[in-house]
């Protein structure tokens, strides 16, 4: 009996044990089992491509929860601007299995609730694709470019999941993506799917008849994807070569290539619209007029080799709060200046390398950048960094004053990006060293990006202390996080490029003309104004005669020196009959009131900076050496 009242305690401390942990598992979400999330699929139909509406479905089969919030993303990731992407949503609604209809709640703008009671459902919309450029997905009768995160809604909390889309074609397009495909789709389909929504949003589709052409660099297959080159005389054989000795270039300056298949996903829109970057791919945009003339080759080179950086710089390489990513609202980042702006001298570089640009070309150039960015007013009114965390609210959405308090992260990005290499090479060198720009990116991928690692300020700061040898923490206070005017003449006069500043008035000595045009005597003064064509007033310039003269933006002017003044045209004319130093009576409507203003004309001290190299014969065989380095070509991007 002893040995039976044992067996049935046994059997009831099991008993006790099985049900203890069915009650435990039924209280877990089913997103907690070990087994991976069911995922989610996405149907996208095109009907009648002209009318411009994306057709979706979307399929949940193992929702884990009683409800269920779906949302899409108020933003693209690459462009810092919340553009509410649900504006073009329109026509949804949700039902179960069965088609019968669920209960739906507008939650926000952008996001709804979904009661299903813990079973599947579908989700149908349609999407108003017309965007023109590359941030928003666009449809007409000859294409579909598919910008993810303006068309797939996402499962709140559950970004993990994977995704797959089926897309129904129209008779003769074909679809081109970064994702993979999957085998077994029918005719007239393609089936694609992405690891997670992340890996979704990070890989734009492309739907029609496109040019393609393929090369290889590497293991790393590429293919430049040119939709809308009918009817036009663009070379994409041109333009594939192109892009093929930029990737070469670039994989040489990074020793490598982090990924097995890129695409260039290239579109001919007179709208233009620059490009956005992703993780194995890019979308661009360009007008076809600007390939009526062999200058449009060159714009699109120096595009590619942009956009590609960026698999390195913000794909891979980026700020802790760009991965993983927020769609419902901002992600301030302090980097732009890094992940844009030393983008563009990483793309410059390549181009040296790539044989796409002249050493002396390049060279010429940025004396002719740096001369441009003098003319910004607001150039160190603010920190880079400042000036990226409010990319969001300012350089996006600009205020009438903005000229006078910022300046572009991309344009100050760059020359900083540009001293900053220099300052490395030098530096570097006095210890015998050789560190660099690309240099401190290969490190950046090797502590960071390779690692799946996000970064900060300090970790950039630490890359560059390696690459000089030295502690490099004061340059980023002094031109980064300090407004302090960046020295870049004197650190291309030390690589053995020579700097000379002049101005269309002066001659050879340095000494103003005895003679000078209209044009040339306008250039002399200084007046502070920006003017519209008709004559108003766009800008003011702080601390300018015209700021001490208390005008005002939208003041209209109307005569000069009782003269009348029709235009800009006749207002600059009238201005060129003075000398520096002598004073213009300017008439002028204020909100509907005429009053005059005294304008104190100064002499200009703004200057033309012009760079050259200096003859090899000319430099010591160090200097030659660290400026060959600089700007070498790589031998096998040209072949």
């Amino acid at each position: 009996m002893l040995t039976a009242m044992l067996v049935d305690r046994g059997r009831l401390h099991l008993a006790l044990l099985l049900l203890v942990g069915v009650l435990a598992a039924c209280a877990l979400p089913r997103r907690a089992h070990a087994r991976a999330p069911a995922p989610v699929r996405y149907q996208v139909d095109l009907p009648a491509p002209h009318r411009q509406y994306l057709h979706v479905t979307m399929e949940v089969d193992d929702p884990g929860r009683e409800a269920s919030q779906v949302a899409l993303p108020a933003w693209t990731p690459g462009s810092y601007k919340i553009r509410d992407h649900a504006r073009h949503l329109y026509d949804l609604r949700a039902e179960d299995r069965r088609g019968r209809p669920l209960e739906l709640t507008r939650l926000d703008k952008q996001s709804w609730l979904v009661e299903h009671d813990g079973q599947p459902f579908t989700l149908r919309y349609r999407i108003f694709a017309d965007g023109d450029g590359v941030r928003e997905s666009h449809v007409d009768d000859r294409h579909a470019s598919l910008v993810s995160a303006s068309a797939f809604l996402y499962l709140m909390g559950e970004l993990h999941r994977p995704a797959r889309v089926e897309v129904v074609l129209p008779e003769g397009w074909s679809a081109h993506a970064a994702l993979p495909e999957e085998p077994g789709a029918p005719a007239g389909q393609a089936w694609l799917r992405a690891s997670d929504y992340d890996a979704l949003v990070d890989a734009p589709i492309e739907l029609g008849t496109p040019q393609v052409r393929a090369f290889t660099v590497g293991t790393t297959r590429f293919e430049y994807v040119l939709t809308g080159a009918e009817g036009t005389a663009v070379d994409v054989d041109r333009l594939a070569a192109d892009a093929e000795r930029v990737a070469r270039a670039q994989a040489g300056l990074m020793e490598g290539l982090p990924m097995e298949r890129y695409l260039f996903l290239a579109r001919l829109s007179a709208a233009g619209g620059g490009g956005l970057e992703h993780a194995s791919c890019t979308s661009m945009a360009m007008d076809p007029a600007s390939f009526d003339t062999d200058g449009g080759y060159p714009r699109a080179a120096r595009l590619v080799a942009h956009e590609m950086f960026h698999l390195w710089n913000v794909k891979r390489i980026h700020d802790r709060v760009l991965g993983p990513l927020q769609y419902a609202k901002e992600s301030y980042t302090r980097l732009l200046w890094f992940h844009e702006g030393f983008t563009e001298t990483m793309e410059a570089l390549s181009l040296v390398r790539a044989g796409l640009v002249a050493p002396r070309e390049h060279v010429s150039g940025l004396g002719q950048r740096w001369s441009r960015y003098l003319e910004h007013p607001g150039r160190n009114h603010a920190p880079l960094t400042e000036l990226s965390f409010e990319a969001w609210t300012k350089a996006y959405q600009p205020a009438p004053n903005h000229p006078n308090v910022a300046v572009s992260y991309y344009d100050k990005g760059d020359l900083v990006g540009v001293v900053l290499d220099l300052e490395l090479r030098l530096r570097s060198s006095a210890h015998g060293r050789e560190g660099s720009l690309p240099g401190l990116f290969r490190r950046l991928m090797a502590s960071h990006g390779a690692r799946g690692k996000g970064i900060g300020l300090a970790d950039i700061v630490e890359a560059a202390t390696a690459e000089a040898g030295e502690d490099m923490a004061w340059f980023f206070e002094r031109y980064v996080e300090g407004t302090e005017e960046l020295p870049l003449p004197e650190r291309l006069a030390q690589v053995g490029v020579r700097v000379e500043t002049s101005a269309p008035w002066l001659d050879d000595d340095g000494r103003p003309r005895a003679q000078l045009t209209r044009a040339q005597r306008l250039q002399r003064l200084e007046t502070g104004l920006e003017l519209r064509p008709e004559g108003s007033v766009r800008n003011v310039v702080p601390g300018s005669p015209a700021d001490r003269a208390e005008l005002m933006r939208e003041d209209e002017i109307v005569a000069v020196d009782g003269r009348r003044a029709q235009d800009r045209g006749t207002v600059l004319a009238r201005l060129a009959d003075h000398e520096p130093g002598e004073t213009a009576t300017l008439s002028l409507f204020r909100a509907g009131r005429l009053i005059e203003r005294e304008l104190p004309l100064v002499e200009s001290s703004r200057r033309t900076v012009r760079t050259s190299l200096i003859p090899e014969a000319e430099l010591s065989a160090e200097l030659r050496a660290l400026r060959d380095a600089w700007l070498a070509v790589d031998d096998a991007a040209t072949r």
